[in-house]
């Protein structure tokens, strides 16, 4: 049988959670049957994986919708770069012999108007939930529904949101849960043992954990309030709980991360929080952890960074928007808050810190739901299976 091949376009290079899924989608997929080319914008982390597991990389930036087009001068930029991206993507399409198109964002357009003009398939997965300004949104539904074969979203409140208005595709569009692979975020694996003993935990101690981007929506500093009040409160020193920020940002958004060091710097037990950056080794951070918060303020898609947690057995604080209702079940498997909300998220620490009981008990939940829904062999499947249907 002859090797098919693939095009993959990716918008970053680094392991946050939709290159995570992308590098175990190209892991899986058998080197016999297919050829591998994955174009990502810049060198990262995700660069030296991906030629690990046999794919071809070419670091080439796409023009991608982000807030910073919407300027006189990031408009002529991102016209440009469309423009030149169509060539370049047509010209690599007939050189390497293109089968079949994916994207991995809906912030991509280019991929899918050269598919098009090449009459190839082109699978579509939707990792975004942009609720502002409705212009994008709206814009972002066309060209998903329009210039796809299929279009995988990772969750209920994704495709839903994907439909608004646009019900006539919605054949196209459906849920696709992703995961982690379970082997590598396995709560008994024998990991890095010392990330409690560098910071002066004890055995003892309530570590609380937050990992993801820093972002104006992705609540870090919700998450620093909330640390605020605890200490504030005696209740941090009590139950001698400790908060760890794990993350970066996306270039240009540089003052989110600056915000938030001054911010956890103000704290009253300033020892009590510790702030790291981008972490290639999350499981060993997950394991070192008792809590998770994910305290987004606008609806989450469907955070990777939560669905690894549960599956280490973490109980999860998160959000009552989006689709963090659909990962966490309410008083089962963790706690669901309003967003922007430090109070609550401060409430449900200190619930979660005081019952060991209850976070023994959410975690195993947790682990066993994830196991059994949010599956990234059952994802991988899935999307092999439509490159053979395509």
């Amino acid at each position: 049988m002859q090797r098919k091949t693939i095009l993959f376009n990716n918008v970053g290079a680094d392991l946050y959670g939709a290159d995570y899924v992308l590098l175990c989608l190209v892991r899986s997929l058998d080197p016999s049957c297919f050829r591998i080319i994955v174009i990502v914008p810049c060198d990262g982390p995700l660069v030296p994986e991906l030629r690990k597991s046999g794919a071809k990389v070419i670091i080439r930036e796409l023009p991608v919708l982000r807030r910073g087009v919407f300027t006189p001068f990031g408009l002529i930029r991102f016209a440009w770069q469309s423009v030149t991206s169509v060539f370049f993507l047509a010209a690599l399409a007939g050189a390497a012999k293109v089968d079949i198109f994916h994207t991995n964002t809906a912030c991509l357009w280019t991929p899918g108007l050269v598919a098009t003009i090449k009459s190839k398939p082109h699978i579509w997965q939707v990792m975004e939930l942009v609720e502002k300004p409705q212009l994008v949104r709206w814009a972002m539904s066309k060209m998903t529904s329009i210039f796809s074969t299929r279009v995988y979203c990772i969750s209920d409140a994704v495709r839903r949101h994907f439909l608004q208005g646009n019900a006539r595709y919605a054949a196209k569009f459906k849920t696709l849960y992703h995961g982690v692979d379970q082997a590598e975020y396995d709560p008994d694996a024998t990991g890095d043992l010392t990330i409690r003993e560098d910071f002066g935990i004890s055995d003892n101690g309530i570590v609380i954990l937050y990992a993801g981007r820093f972002s104006e929506w992705k609540g870090q500093d919700v998450m620093a309030a909330a640390a605020k009040l605890l200490c504030d409160r005696g209740l941090a020193r009590r139950f001698d709980m400790h908060f760890i920020f794990l993350g970066s940002c996306f270039p240009g958004y540089e003052q989110c991360q600056a915000d938030l060091a001054a911010a956890l710097g103000q704290l009253t037990e300033p020892a009590r929080v510790h702030m790291k950056g981008f972490q290639r080794n999350l499981p060993d951070w997950i394991r070192a952890s008792d809590i998770f918060v994910l305290p987004s303020k606008r609806p989450e898609p469907n955070a990777t960074v939560l669905i690894a947690a549960m599956t280490m057995g973490l109980p999860c604080i998160g959000t009552n928007i989006g689709g963090t209702i659909e990962t966490i079940d309410q008083g089962e498997t963790g706690l669901l808050v309003p967003p922007d909300d430090p109070e609550a998220i401060a409430n449900a620490i200190a619930a979660l810190a005081s019952d060991p009981s209850l976070r023994e008990s959410m975690g195993c939940k947790g682990r066993i739901r994830a196991r059994e829904l949010f599956s990234i062999g059952n994802y991988c499947c899935t999307i092999t299976a439509a490159y053979d249907a395509v």
